[in-house]
């Protein structure tokens, strides 16, 4: 007797009651816009990717990086040098705004004087090229840093604890970790990498090309990138590995680099942010960083490399077997940085001479020594 009357019968009878929902089974749109709505909010973790590796050759990745992107470098070199806020959230919010306002001032400025020099004939080619560099050098740019700063406020807020390894997840306390240096291919060390249960790998590491699998092994277990996300190049992506960003929490800018590198000059732009917002995806804390800076005695932009980080960041981490055994770690003391340096492509050779200068390799090695002499560390030939 305490049941609702159907609906005819209370606008017959004038009655008031209280409304009850009807059964979920009777609403399927609705529980379907519930679950789209749900997932939106936070994706399934460990299920679905929301995201697939892309190709290094595509033609719009050319295009990105020789036609767009070349030309905003130098806008964007004092900020990278120069700004060293903290990759939080407040800062991002302060930080649109800022590059809002700058990009959309000095646009209107740079703008208007090519106007005043040459409108006088506004279809002309000495007219149009001014406005076009304009655009290239300066708003461009701006948009792509108010563009980061938003997007990171959303990456930054994901809850991340339910990564493997920040939830402290091993997959067994044996640790291996592979450096890209030449010394990687001197042994047929291959079979016994893959014994161990921990397997870590940094950016474009090579062991699909024949005849290498002997000396580095096939197995990863987890993959360390720097900004340039190798492991959403498909030739480089590891299915069901832990994916760690070295240095993205480092500084703001740094983080934006993540997202501008892949994002901006690749045009991979969605690709990358579905990436980067993926709860599987996780960075180095800021906390491990600025320790092993000290320890390292790093000033100014200098920073550790990522097989650093991964060294330091294993060997303090609980559940792991001491010593972490190493390979493939030369220092870059040689004629070639990689071990791979036949099949990699010439951009990838750049960002590599790049990247050298602002490390400290002698400092590394000599903290990799003291570790060795603690019993912390150890190289695999000798193990």
């Amino acid at each position: 007797w305490l049941k609702p009357l159907p609906c005819s019968k209370q606008r017959h009878t004038g009655q008031r009651q209280a409304f009850t929902a009807p059964p979920q089974k009777n609403l399927p749109f609705l529980r379907w816009l519930s679950r789209r709505r749900a997932e939106k909010k936070m994706p399934d973790r460990g299920t679905v990717k929301t995201w697939t590796p892309a190709p290094a050759g595509a033609f719009r990745s050319y295009f990105g990086r020789y036609a767009l992107s070349m030309w905003f470098y130098p806008t964007l070199l004092p900020y990278a040098v120069c700004n060293h806020a903290a990759a939080t959230v407040e800062n991002c919010r302060f930080y649109r705004m800022f590059f809002s306002v700058v990009g959309l001032l000095g646009g209107i400025a740079a703008h208007g004087l090519v106007w005043r020099r040459w409108g006088s004939q506004p279809l002309s080619k000495s007219h149009i090229l001014p406005q076009v560099l304009t655009f290239l050098t300066w708003d461009h740019p701006y948009i792509w840093l108010a563009a980061c700063c938003h997007h990171l406020i959303d990456i930054l807020s994901v809850d991340r604890r339910e990564n493997r390894l920040n939830a402290g997840r091993l997959h067994g306390p044996r640790v291996v970790v592979i450096g890209n240096g030449p010394s990687a291919c001197e042994g047929h060390y291959g079979e016994k990498i893959d014994e161990f249960d921990e397997v870590i790998r940094f950016n474009n590491f090579q062991c699909k090309v024949a005849g290498l699998e002997k000396h580095v092994g096939t197995k990863t277990t987890v993959h360390f990138s720097d900004g340039v996300l190798y492991p959403t190049f498909k030739e480089y992506h590891v299915p069901n590995a832990t994916i760690v960003l070295s240095l993205f929490i480092d500084r703001l800018m740094v983080a934006g680099t993540y997202l501008i590198l892949r994002g901006g000059a690749d045009l991979q732009t969605s690709m990358t942010l579905n990436f980067l917002k993926d709860p599987d995806t996780t960075w180095m804390s800021k906390e491990n960083i600025e320790r092993l800076k000290k320890a390292l005695g790093l000033q100014g932009v200098k920073h550790p490399t990522s097989g650093m980080l991964a060294i330091d960041y294993f060997v303090n981490k609980p559940g792991v077997q001491l010593p972490v055994i190493i390979h493939g770690f030369d220092f870059f003391m040689g004629p070639k940085i990689h071990y791979y340096h036949e099949q990699e492509p010439l951009y990838e050779r750049i960002n590599n001479n790049i990247g050298v200068n602002m490390h400290s390799p002698r400092l590394e090695k000599i903290y990799v020594e003291k570790l060795i002499a603690e019993g912390k560390v150890k190289f695999l030939r000798e193990a």
